[in-house]
């Protein structure tokens, strides 16, 4: 799944499934800037988004009992 993450001064702060999406996020933040000086640097990577499971419990005690061995 397609991601667009959003960072401000190089830290994450979200992330969103449309390009737009992220940069009405990245305004919404900007509104909260109070000073000229001190506003942050917004930047957007869009990247692949994967999920890793873990691995199941019966194949993790198979390997523990073959090591103690």
């Amino acid at each position: 799944m397609k991601r667009f993450y959003i960072f401000k001064d190089g830290v994450q702060q979200g992330s969103a499934a449309t390009r737009e999406r992220a940069i009405d996020l990245i305004r919404a933040y900007q509104k909260h800037e109070t000073h000229p000086i001190l506003r942050a640097n917004f930047s957007l990577i869009e990247g692949e988004e994967e999920f890793i499971p873990y691995p199941s419990e019966q194949k993790r005690h198979r390997t523990d009992r073959g090591i103690e061995r």
